[in-house]
C-alpha cells in the first residue's frame, strides 16, 4: 500500500528532502561516489525511491526551444536499482508518476476506446530476456480498466513483454514466446528437444476473439538466424532454445505486420491474411540489397514512418559480440522496385557505445527523435537533423531500461493527494505529494479547528514531494492541502490530519 497520510517524527539528522532535480554533469555521480544507481530520497513519501538522474548533455539556451513537448517515460531495471518499475518524469528530472507497484519493464501510451491510456506488462520474467504475463490498461486516473493476453496457445502460454499496440480502439497486437517440442538434432541438440518459437497475435480486447496468429516455426527455419543453440538449452520446456527472439510488431494500414527478429537480424513483413512472409529486410535471405550504413544486427523496435521509410534501433551487438563501434537509431528508405534499402538518417550515442540489448527510437510529431539506449542507462533527444539536444543518465552500474519515450500525457489520479507533517513540536514541516498528477502546479494549506477551513499558505510545486513551511502548526487542530493547477483551479484535496 502506498503511504498516504501521517504525522512523522524523524531522526534529527534528517532536515529536508534530498530529492532534487537531475544533476548537471556531476563528476561524483559518474565516479560512483553516489552509488551505482543513485536514488532520490523523500522525507515523508518514503515508499517512493526513484532513480536519480544526471545530465551528461544538459539542455541549454540554444536547444530549449527545440525540445518536443510532453513528459518522459522509462522503466529502470537491474540489480543495482533500488526500486524498479515505470517512471514518468519532467524534463528537469522530477518525478510525476511512479508505477513501482507494477514493477513493469515495459510501458507506454496507447489509445484504448479512443482515449489515451497507459499499457504495461506484468508477468514472470525469464532468464532468456522474455516473459509470460498480461498487459494491463490504465486510464488517466491510473485505474485498471482492462487487461489482455494471448489466446489459445499451447499450454495456455501468455503474452510476452516485448511489444503490444492497440489499433481501432480495441484491437491489440502482442508478442509471445511459445515453448514446444522440436527435433534439434540438425542444430546440435537432442531429437526430443524444445524450442521457443515467436508468436505474433492480434485479438479483440473486449471479446477475446483472435484475429491473427502467426508462429515463426511455420515460416522461418532456425538455420536462417544467428543465435546457435546455447549449451544447456533446448532440453526441456523450461529452457527452450529461443532461436528467433521477436521484439517488435508494427501493423500498417493494409493490415499487414512488420516484425523484428533480433536473432535473425531481419525485419519480416507478414501478410495479414495468410501469414505468408512477403519480404525480408536484412539477415541471411534479405529481399533487398542493403546500402552503405543501412545494415543492422541484433536490432529492436522497427516502425513504419511512411510508405517507404522504416525506423529501428540497431544494437550492433550482444553480450560477447560487437559488430560495429556503437549502436544507432536508424531511418531507412526502401525502394520496392529496385529492391534496395538506403540509410536516410542515423542517430549516434553521445559516448559511442554498444548497447548489447534493448533500446528504441521514437519519432515525434515535430521531427525530433527520442532514443532509449537500452542496456546502457541513458536516453536522449535529437532534432530532425540528428543533432543531440540533451542526454541524461539514470545510473552507472547494472541499470537499464527497455525503452524510453516522450508522451503528452494528462492525468489526475482517482486517489486523493497525500499530506504529512514531519518533525517535533519545535521544528515541523508539511510535505505534500500526489503520485501521477500531471497538472499540479501549487499547493494551498488549510487549517481548521472545527469551523470553516482557513487558507494559510500557497506553495509552488517544487518536486514530487513539496515542503510546505508554516510557523504555527499548533494554531489549528487539523490541516489539509488542496492541489491547484496553473490557473488556480482545484484538482484534489487531501484528508485532514492532526499536527500532534
Amino acid at each position: 500500500m502506498i503511504f498516504s497520510l501521517a504525522v512523522l517524527a524523524l531522526p534529527a539528522f534528517i532536515r529536508s528532502s534530498v530529492a532534487e532535480r537531475a544533476f548537471n554533469q556531476s563528476a561524483e555521480y559518474d565516479s560512483g561516489a553516489l552509488g551505482l544507481s543513485p536514488t532520490q530520497q523523500f522525507v515523508a513519501a518514503t515508499d517512493y525511491k526513484p532513480v536519480q538522474l544526471n545530465y551528461q548533455l544538459p539542455v541549454n539556451d540554444s536547444t530549449v526551444d527545440k525540445l518536443s513537448s510532453g513528459l518522459l517515460f522509462f522503466a529502470p531495471q537491474g540489480s543495482d536499482v533500488e526500486q524498479v518499475g515505470p517512471l514518468i518524469i519532467k524534463q528537469d528530472g522530477t518525478v510525476v508518476w511512479s508505477g513501482a507497484e507494477y514493477a513493469s519493464p515495459s510501458f507506454h501510451v496507447e489509445k484504448y476506446l479512443g482515449e489515451d491510456h497507459i499499457i504495461l506488462w506484468q508477468g514472470d520474467f525469464q532468464v532468456g530476456g522474455y516473459g509470460y504475463g498480461r498487459w494491463i490498461v490504465l486510464n488517466n486516473k491510473y485505474e485498471v480498466v482492462a487487461n489482455y493476453s494471448t489466446v489459445g496457445l499451447l499450454n495456455d502460454t501468455n503474452s510476452d513483454l516485448h511489444d503490444s499496440h492497440i489499433y481501432d480502439g480495441v484491437l491489440a497486437t502482442m508478442t509471445a514466446y511459445l515453448p514446444q517440442p522440436h527435433d534439434l538434432s540438425k542444430y546440435g541438440g537432442p531429437s526430443d528437444g524444445y524450442i521457443a518459437s515467436a508468436v505474433v497475435q492480434e485479438i479483440n480486447i473486449t471479446s477475446n476473439e483472435v484475429l491473427f496468429s502467426w508462429d515463426s516455426l511455420d515460416h522461418v527455419d532456425p538455420a536462417d538466424c544467428y543465435y546457435p543453440l546455447p549449451e544447456g538449452y533446448g532440453t526441456n520446456s523450461s529452457k527452450p532454445w529461443d532461436y528467433f527472439h521477436i521484439n517488435a510488431i508494427d501493423k500498417d494500414a493494409a493490415g499487414n505486420y512488420l516484425i523484428s527478429s533480433r536473432y535473425c537480424h531481419t525485419l519480416f513483413y507478414l501478410d495479414g491474411s495468410s501469414g505468408d512472409i512477403l519480404w525480408r529486410l536484412g539477415g541471411k535471405n534479405s529481399t533487398f540489397t542493403i546500402g552503405e550504413g543501412a545494415d543492422f544486427q541484433w536490432q529492436h523496435d522497427c516502425r513504419w514512418r511512411s510508405n517507404n521509410t522504416i525506423s529501428l534501433f540497431d544494437n550492433a551487438g550482444k553480450e560477447g559480440e560487437e559488430d560495429a563501434p556503437y549502436s544507432r537509431g536508424l531511418l531507412l528508405e526502401v525502394d520496392f522496385e529496385a529492391k534496395s534499402v538506403e540509410l536516410v538518417k542515423e542517430f549516434i550515442p553521445w559516448n559511442k557505445t554498444v548497447s548489447h540489448s534493448q533500446g528504441n527510437a521514437q519519432f515525434l510529431p515535430n521531427g525530433n527523435v527520442v532514443i532509449g539506449w537500452g542496456q546502457q542507462p541513458y536516453f536522449q533527444e535529437f532534432d530532425s537533423d540528428t543533432n543531440p539536444l540533451w542526454e541524461i543518465h539514470f545510473g552507472i552500474g547494472d541499470v537499464e531500461a527497455y525503452r524510453a519515450f516522450r508522451f503528452n500525457w494528462t492525468a489526475q489520479p482517482s486517489t486523493p493527494p497525500s499530506f504529512a507533517i514531519v518533525g517535533d513540536s519545535s521544528n515541523r514541516t508539511g510535505y505534500a505529494w500526489w503520485n501521477g498528477a500531471t497538472e499540479l502546479a501549487s499547493w494551498e494549506l488549510f487549517g481548521s479547528s472545527g469551523s470553516d477551513a482557513v487558507s494559510l499558505v500557497n506553495t509552488s510545486r517544487t518536486d514530487f514531494e513539496t515542503p510546505i513551511v508554516y510557523d504555527s502548526w499548533d494554531q489549528y487542530s487539523s490541516y489539509k492541502v488542496v492541489a491547484l493547477d496553473s490557473q488556480g483551479q482545484v484538482l484534489g484535496t487531501s484528508d485532514d490530519i492532526s499536527p500532534l
